[in-house]
């Protein structure tokens, strides 16, 4: 049995889309496949402003000879709504091929802090675009609530094994860690604006905003992305994980932090909500400073068992299981 993804993000790009489908695709049950149709397979530009985010030249023919040419059982997924997944939409009702799709990211809230789009002008797009999936896969349950004019179904996230529990040593000085794409939309100034006493902020992480953070905050300390054993140690080094993001659906780089014991604050919005219980692996709250004061307060040991059963083999199964549906 074979599923054809169809993603406008994959690599080089580093985000929730691409680590998502990577760690389902290594962890498939036996006698299911994966092909990829990505922008790598066709000419591609750099999108402005974003370099590492590619946008694909495809015909609505070209789509429709990578998806048809097949002759084994074989199911759809579209993972985004761009180019790629726009032609893969037209191609596949044309044909009237069910087909699943996700919603990962809040576009149209991420329209209007960049642009100041009005949510309501984007808005309609989505709800046209996932209008005839047979299920949209969302990442979490209160995203999905939001778009309850859809089939949504959570599909859940997991982490790699070396995200694992750590003791922290005591020190003076406390860290505090963002990890993630460092682009304005994820509202890394509140991060970076944190007065707190004797506290140290690290930026894991790269991308278009970086240049801008770096002349404005010359006391935060900016490492660039980090990746396996690497990047568990920054978690299993921090204090506190801060997420200030207020349009991502879920936030994986939460789940790894607390799969490390490290407890994590955000504000009390969809991603962070839906995995901080306040007061047992972090806080949620609209005072970002408070939330963060309150974390040093938690058992690691703790925060760690919130996440205990959570793993990819599961996400895995959990997205054949949908998308066959």
């Amino acid at each position: 049995m074979k599923i054809i993804l169809i993603t406008d993000a994959w690599r080089p790009q580093v985000n929730g889309v691409v680590t998502t489908y990577e760690n389902i695709i290594k962890n498939l049950p036996d006698g299911v496949s994966i092909e990829v149709i990505h922008p790598g397979l066709f000419k591609n530009i750099p999108s402005p402003g974003y370099k590492e985010v590619r946008l694909a030249f495809c015909s609505y023919k070209s789509m429709e000879k990578l998806l048809l040419n097949t002759t084994e059982q074989t199911y759809y997924h579209i993972a985004t709504e761009g180019v790629l997944g726009f032609q893969a939409r037209r191609v596949l009702n044309k044909h009237r091929i069910q087909y699943t799709t996700a919603y990962h990211t809040k576009f149209p809230e991420f329209f209007n802090k960049m642009y100041n789009i009005p949510i309501y002008f984007t808005k309609w797009y989505f709800n046209w675009f996932h209008s005839k999936s047979k299920i949209v896969m969302c990442s979490s349950q209160s995203n999905a609530d939001e778009n309850n004019i859809w089939n949504t179904v959570v599909l859940t996230k997991g982490y790699d094994s070396h995200f694992s529990f750590s003791e922290k040593k005591s020190a003076s000085t406390k860290i505090l860690l963002y990890v993630g794409r460092v682009s304005k939309e994820k509202n890394i100034d509140d991060f970076c604006q944190l007065e707190i006493e004797n506290i140290k902020k690290i930026v894991v992480g790269n991308g278009p905003y970086l240049p801008t953070l770096e002349k404005k905050y010359t006391d935060v300390e900016f490492v660039g992305y980090k990746f396996g054993q690497e990047l568990a140690d920054y978690y299993k080094n921090a204090d506190v994980l801060v997420f200030p993001s207020n349009v991502d659906t879920y936030g994986i780089v939460i789940l790894e932090a607390m799969a490390c014991g490290t407890p994590c604050a955000g504000y009390d919005v969809t991603g962070p909500k839906d995995q901080i219980k306040n007061g047992i692996n972090g806080y949620t709250d609209e005072d970002l400073e408070l939330a963060v004061e309150m974390c040093f307060e938690l058992d690691r040991e703790v925060v760690y068992n919130t996440v205990i059963d959570k793993n990819w083999k599961n996400s895995a199964q959990q997205f054949v299981k949908y998308t066959t549906i």
